[in-house]
């Protein structure tokens, strides 16, 4: 199937969801928020901007990526239940099903990275699930102003319970969170994300209401840490609302600190670097001291620790973190740490097509889109910070693994041969991993539609080629993989001051500039120059030589002198309606790697890989000869907003 096809398929298939999808408008009465109506009259803030109509290259397009996304995000959660994600997504033919349980938190990275997704894709599809995301936030925020998860109206919870059971109380004593006094709990891991989605609201529409519950949310994160003075940790596990703690907790240490409070550094630094928020950076830094030094994480090169295999996701996060928190405080030791350690993790599976394992073990047999995500964004923001040139890593990565981990197509779920191996499957499995053979509480599971639903999902345990893996999916790397598409939408070009810089050869729409990459059809890219630039400068990829007199340029159908400025061209002018052409060769070459023990035979066209073998067997990847043909061109609906933000 040809690449404008699986585009057009899943465009119907989107399409049927909407018009089947979710009437529905007002907060359901069944769970019980710790706040009866929302804490301030706030809503999703409006996105504006220009649609138009136009024809792109049939590549690699990041906007048509984030609406697929913005179908799984909004697909996935729950009508009866004010679309909290249901965590399980199993797929087995008609017999798909959907499971709530306690991971159902994450829907908070939905909160976060929807809007987003709408920035760049001006997509309106399911937007009536906006508003009730930010209703249930605002409900869900308690009197001492930290964000808590509720268990009433919620039966399933309290199953498969992560981060170990205490919950800390108000007198400093702990119990259970199967304990059935406890209504309402929280955790630095969804309030990071919490922070994160008022963040986007707050940058978007400038409302000081979001401004005084972020500082308040951090304020009392800093009452929850036990101070070390030059580093700090929150003691592990969950807290009621108003909890106290005791001072001589143990410090969280390996994969259990980088998934709890290590996941508080992000959005206190990016607040920080937002509005100087001197609280935001205290709190950020000396959980990073914690886990960098503390915490047992990281080695003196940079390499993850743990007493078992680290999950390779908790320590690309934490360094993804660090990243954010060295801008925000111009620490240049901190990001050198950040470089050495992500060139230890570069290693650790294949960086010529980005599949990075699930835990960091080169025999782990399957990725999770999660670290794929993470490896592919400090790359983009370590290059544009100029203490790397990681740019190819991330062009490379993105247009493999990363784009190849996005389900776009769902007919194989269906396939006699998938429904086989699944039988097969389901017949050995005592249930631990997928939750099949577990009773479920009222209301906890649905097979409604759930292929359709989840379409434009990422993988959470796809082998280097084969979607399937074991049918299941985290919706964590659904929003994960989600977000990154922002940042990588973010990143493909830079307009300052009239300068113009394309870093990434990748279709987009943009208010400078519109960009039409013919990649890997052909070596050329096209632009449109729509704002003034005093300079237009491209980088031009890995495989041309730098000063090479094989690269050609033209503006508006004439020949255009150039000059090289390192792996850039600088083009000079551009005025608004100027059309600049760039061409370069581009040739195709077979790469032999070892992944998880494997010996795989890629055939790759640029940076792009158009083949693998052996090749999967239930949804392979990397079914791409169609680039080897003629390019087609693909209508589509481009939007440029009037407001993005720096992410």
């Amino acid at each position: 199937m040809k690449h404008y096809q699986k585009w057009f398929v899943a465009a119907f298939l989107v399409g049927l969801c909407m018009a089947t999808g979710f009437a529905r408008e007002l907060i359901t009465g069944n769970v019980s928020y710790i706040r009866g109506e929302k804490i301030a009259d706030l809503g999703p803030s409006p996105i504006r901007g220009e649609y138009y109509n136009d024809l792109i290259p049939d590549t690699l397009d990041i906007a048509s990526m984030g609406e697929l996304s913005i179908n799984a995000m909004t697909g996935n959660g729950d009508p009866n239940s004010d679309y909290w994600m249901y965590w399980d997504v199993d797929f087995n033919g008609y017999d798909s099903f959907m499971k709530h349980n306690f991971n159902d938190w994450c829907v908070t990275k939905f909160w976060e990275t929807v809007p987003l997704l709408r920035m760049i894709t001006g997509s309106t599809l399911n937007n009536q699930v906006d508003p009730i995301y930010v209703d249930v936030l605002l409900r869900s925020i308690g009197d001492d102003g930290l964000f808590y998860i509720p268990l009433g109206g919620r039966p399933w919870g309290r199953d498969d319970v992560q981060w170990g059971p205490n919950v800390w109380r108000t007198d400093g004593t702990k119990t259970s969170i199967g304990d059935d006094t406890v209504k309402h709990f929280t955790h630095p891991m969804p309030i990071g994300r919490a922070i994160n989605t008022m963040m986007v609201h707050y940058q978007l529409d400038k409302n000081p209401v979001w401004k005084k519950l972020i500082e308040k949310m951090i304020d009392r994160s800093l009452e929850i840490l036990v101070d070390k003075e030059d580093w700090g940790y929150i003691p592990g596990g969950f807290f009621e609302p108003n909890a106290k703690i005791i001072l001589e907790s143990e410090v969280p240490t390996g994969t259990f600190a980088v998934e709890s409070h290590g996941r508080l550094i992000q959005a206190p630094a990016r607040y920080y670097r937002l509005t100087g928020y001197e609280p935001a950076k205290k709190l950020s830094q000396k959980i990073t001291s914690c886990v960098r030094y503390h915490g047992k994480n990281f080695g003196p090169n940079g390499e993850f620790l743990d007493e078992g295999d680290p999950l390779f996701h908790g320590n690309t996060c934490a360094l993804l973190s660090m990243t954010d928190l060295a801008r925000a405080t111009d620490d240049a030791d901190l990001m050198k740490f950040v470089e050495k350690s992500f060139t230890w993790a570069r290693k650790q599976g294949s960086s010529t097509i980005g599949f990075y394992p699930e835990f960091a073990d080169p025999n782990h047999p399957s990725s999770e889109s999660c670290a794929v995500a993470d490896m592919i964004v400090i790359a983009l923001k370590l290059s544009r910070a100029g203490v790397g040139d990681y740019w190819d890593d991330a062009d490379r990565w993105i247009r493999n693994h990363f784009a190849e981990a996005q389900l776009s197509k769902i007919e194989w779920i269906y396939s006699p041969e998938y429904l086989t191996r699944e039988k097969e499957q389901d017949d050995d499995d005592d249930g631990e991993n997928s939750g099949r053979q577990r009773p479920v509480a009222p209301g906890a599971r649905t097979y409604d539609r759930v292929p359709e639903r989840n379409l434009g999902a990422f993988a959470g345990f796809a082998t280097p080629n084969d979607w399937a893996g074991n049918g299941l999916i985290m919706p964590c790397c659904t929003a994960n993989g989600a977000r990154t598409i922002y940042y990588i939408w973010e990143h493909i070009l830079d307009y300052s001051n009239g300068k113009l810089s394309l870093n990434l050869l990748l279709n987009c729409a943009a208010q400078s500039v519109d960009v039409y990459s013919y990649i890997p059809y052909e070596g050329k890219v096209r632009l449109k120059i729509k704002k003034p630039c005093t300079e237009v400068n491209v980088r031009m990829p890995e495989w041309i030589p730098q000063n090479s007199s094989d690269v050609k340029c033209s503006t508006n159908e004439k020949c255009s002198k150039f000059n090289w400025k390192g792996r850039y061209i600088d083009l000079g002018v551009g005025n608004p309606g100027d059309i600049i052409t760039i061409t370069f060769p581009i040739s195709e070459r077979t790469v032999h790697e070892k992944i998880v023990n494997k010996d795989y035979t890629f055939v790759i066209r640029g940076n792009t890989a158009i083949s693998i073998d052996p090749p999967g067997k239930y949804c392979p990847l990397y079914q791409r000869e169609y680039y080897r043909s003629n390019m087609s061109w693909r209508p589509v609906r481009r939007f440029v907003a009037e407001q993005v933000i720096d992410y």
